[in-house]
């Protein structure tokens, strides 16, 4: 992990390539949609302890992050990818400006940029600070969850992929306001702004990401990101120093002695999630080769050959999922969709194995991501198209 290549990284051995940079950014927002998986499977066996998480999920896995992602700060001077990629952070180097130098001045400035390369060369001169490690935090979980939001938000007020889909059938009519109280009527304005304005606010977010990863690959910028520049930290490469001084920390740090009970159970508790936290580092790359081994192996031929081996037992069919008391009632009729109460049009099946017509079911998944009889978790990538006989 020390010594990776530095494809378009100039001669600097401690400059990334943007290509690392990018991998890292690729894989803290790949945690995000795993665990969301992990938790929505887990919440239909026991609903009770984690569908209130699941309702919640960007709050928890926000608060989640915090505590991951302080922790590297602090221990590590990085975020939780950047460390397992190598990288660290460090403050942008200040650059000293001298008014008015004459020509016969040079040494005066020779002699103050002399200086400030010396500053900026003295070890730990660049070293995260607390307020830099709160900056970064903003950045690393609060910008990502204000911007999931507004994406959500942005989704529900303009119809959301049903209405791309559809047309103006799920797009949200304007209410006319005569008569309203003006408090109504700059919600509504606010509302019809931020639909026109948001797409060009988002448009501005991905062009500014962009020019900052062309800048840093042609060299012309040491920030990748623009909220770095707006932070003024940088991403370099750790060194073999800085990897002999994080095995010199761990060894030399002193041990927590309690003479309460209390204190002693702290202590340990704070070790134990301590120690987990690192060791995530190692449970990832472990996790991934697993679950790699096992969709390579579920797709070889030499499962297929050891599961057509024998007489296989047929496998019944799964338990039938009951209505919930909360949601919508069956219809009598089986051909009847359970939320137009009409019959069934283009019938599409969900999860939970109940069938309506695919337009009722796509919007109401897509409001409120569960079955509407069964209120069992549901997405709408979950819709299965049912074909009868004639349509065969």
């Amino acid at each position: 992990m020390e010594f990776m290549s530095n494809i378009g990284g100039g001669l600097q051995a401690d400059r990334p390539s943007l290509f690392e940079l990018i991998a890292q950014d690729k894989m803290r927002e790949l945690l995000e949609p795993a665990l969301r998986y992990v938790l929505a499977v887990y919440a239909q066996r026991y609903p009770r302890y984690l569908i209130r998480i699941v309702n919640r999920y960007e709050e928890f896995y926000a608060i989640l992050m915090f505590f991951v992602e302080r922790h590297y700060l602090r221990e590590y001077g990085a975020s939780f990818a950047e460390n397992f990629y190598g990288l660290k952070r460090v403050r942008a180097p200040r650059t000293v400006k001298v008014a008015k130098v004459n020509i016969d001045d040079e040494s005066v400035a020779a002699s103050v940029n002399t200086a400030a390369a010396l500053n900026a060369s003295v070890p730990g001169s660049n070293k995260l600070r607390n307020r830099d490690i709160y900056k970064s935090l903003l950045f690393l979980i609060g910008l990502p969850y204000v911007k999931c939001k507004l994406d959500e938000y942005y989704e529900k007020v303009s119809g959301g992929e049903a209405a791309r889909l559809f047309g103006d059938e799920f797009t949200q009519e304007e209410e006319d306001l005569t008569g309203q109280p003006l408090s109504k009527k700059a919600k509504a304005m606010t509302i019809k702004l931020f639909k026109k304005g948001y797409p060009y606010l988002n448009a501005a977010y991905q062009i500014a990401i962009l020019v900052h990863y062309i800048g840093y690959l042609y060299n012309k910028t040491p920030f990748y990101s623009p909220w770095l520049r707006l932070i003024g930290i940088e991403v370099k490469r750790m060194s073999a120093a800085d990897y002999r001084e994080i095995i010199q920390k761990s060894k030399s740090a002193p041990r927590r002695t309690s003479n309460s009970l209390i204190e002693s159970v702290q202590n340990k508790v704070l070790g134990l999630l301590s120690g987990s936290l690192d060791f995530l580092k190692v449970l990832l790359p472990m996790s991934i080769f697993f679950f790699k081994f096992l969709e390579w192996w579920y797709q070889s031929d030499y499962y297929k050959k050891s599961s057509n081996t024998g007489d296989s037992a047929e496998v019944p069919p799964p338990e039938r999922v009951k209505p919930h008391k909360d949601g919508l009632p069956l219809p009598r009729e089986p051909n009847v969709c359970p939320i137009c109460v009409k019959a069934l049009t283009n019938p599409t099946a969900l999860s939970s194995g109940y069938v309506y017509c695919y337009p009722c079911a796509y919007k109401y998944v897509e409001d409120h991501g569960r079955c509407p009889v069964t209120l069992i978790h549901c997405r709408t990538e979950d819709l299965r198209k049912i074909y009868s006989d004639a349509e065969l």
